[in-house]
């Protein structure tokens, strides 16, 4: 994160009910110190340390072992914020006391349709986590897949997350959540080095995957668009992505608009698909790729 900050800051978009408000239903763009960015408290110091020393100590390179823990270091806190998430709405359970009757309802059919959704991602992450906590333990790499974006200079910005696509790159069907058949993730990260940079992309390794399809499909952009293509496509289902203050401050009108119908599309309480499209007409000053490969 370091690698993006200035002065030890990073940008990134909130949401808050009065910041909505507010902005007329915009998310705001927040600073906030690199050492409170993408935190993740979801494992003690020691597991930290031996799950992850490949991808901590050590440059990374794309090796199989790195993807896997990385993969596995993502779907692990999207499980934990399923998790916590299923608490707080247990919570907001009794905010409608001195509601009348109608208003109780409404809220009760809300929360009861918020949770049918985060429940079905919950049961879905629980699976992938399972999966990959076998994979990790038995040295199975080759559990999932992947390809390596490199570029030939630094990118202005930070993720790691994971979504289940509804739909590929241009908008065709790949899974859909009305059946009863276990949805699939990808998962996307970003690395950052002192004169490049380097996206990963994962997805269980098994016929039909969305993640490879999605991966593919960028890879047969032209290079000086497959930075935007990714960029755009993760600020629009990924919340743990952070900017360089003086890059995001030099976007134009036309490209902060953009940015913010992609964020805003994804922020959906009761879990619809976001549609807004990608655009690849609109330039946001990003390298061009030098190479992509599979491990």
């Amino acid at each position: 994160m370091s690698k993006i900050a200035e002065n030890g800051h990073v940008l990134h978009y909130t949401a808050t009910v009065q910041n909505l408000d507010k902005n007329g239903g915009n998310l705001s763009v927040k600073k906030i110190g690199i050492k409170d960015a993408s935190v993740f408290y979801g494992f003690c110091a020691k597991h930290d340390r031996e799950l992850f020393s490949c991808i901590e100590n050590e440059p990374f390179t794309g090796r199989p072992d790195q993807c896997l823990a990385v993969a596995y270091r993502t779907i692990s806190r999207e499980l934990y914020g399923k998790d916590a998430a299923a608490h707080l709405r247990e919570t907001l359970r009794g905010a409608d006391k001195g509601m009348r009757p109608i208003e109780q309802f409404m809220l009760q059919k809300m929360l009861d349709d918020i949770n049918t959704g985060n429940e079905a991602a919950r049961r879905e992450a629980k699976v992938t986590h399972d999966v990959l906590t076998s994979a990790l333990v038995n040295n199975q790499p080759e559990t999932i897949g992947s390809y390596i974006f490199e570029f030939e200079a630094p990118l202005p910005f930070m993720f790691a997350g994971a979504w289940s696509p509804f739909t590929d790159f241009y908008g065709n069907e790949l899974q859909n959540g009305y059946s009863e058949e276990l949805l699939q993730q990808i998962f996307v990260s970003s690395f950052a080095r002192d004169n490049r940079a380097m996206v990963c992309i994962s997805w269980r390794d098994i016929d039909g995957a969305p993640g490879k399809v999605i991966a593919e499909q960028i890879k047969a952009l032209p290079a000086d668009q497959q930075a935007s293509a990714l960029f755009q496509i993760v600020t629009k289902h990924v919340e743990n992505i952070f900017f360089n203050p003086n890059w995001f401050q030099s976007l134009g009108d036309k490209q902060k608009e953009h940015l913010n119908r992609l964020v805003t599309d994804g922020v959906d309480i009761m879990g619809c698909v976001p549609s807004t499209s990608v655009r690849l007409d609109i330039d946001f000053q990003l390298p061009i790729a030098s190479r992509s490969f599979q491990p």
